[in-house]
């Protein structure tokens, strides 16, 4: 995924992204939001799973910064 965004709320944050236009030979079934702290460097934390190109990760302390990542599930053809 591309041009990943996040619109902060009250706690939570909703992460919108590009869907990839090269797949190779498969599909696309899921993409899945992890984050973590901004000085980290490994995002595990897991935000959601979701089918669509956006999604609302819920939980988060206000006034601290995070940093989001979204990966894709691909099915093979």
């Amino acid at each position: 995924p591309s041009y990943v965004t996040a619109v902060p709320g009250n706690a939570q944050v909703v992460v919108s992204w590009t869907a990839p236009t090269n797949t190779g030979t498969g599909t696309i079934s899921s993409y899945t939001v992890t984050y973590g702290p901004t000085s980290g460097i490994t995002f595990t934390t897991a935000g959601c799973t979701t089918s669509s190109t956006s999604c609302t990760v819920t939980g988060l302390a206000n006034n601290t910064a995070y940093t989001f990542a979204v990966t894709t599930t691909t099915t093979l053809s």
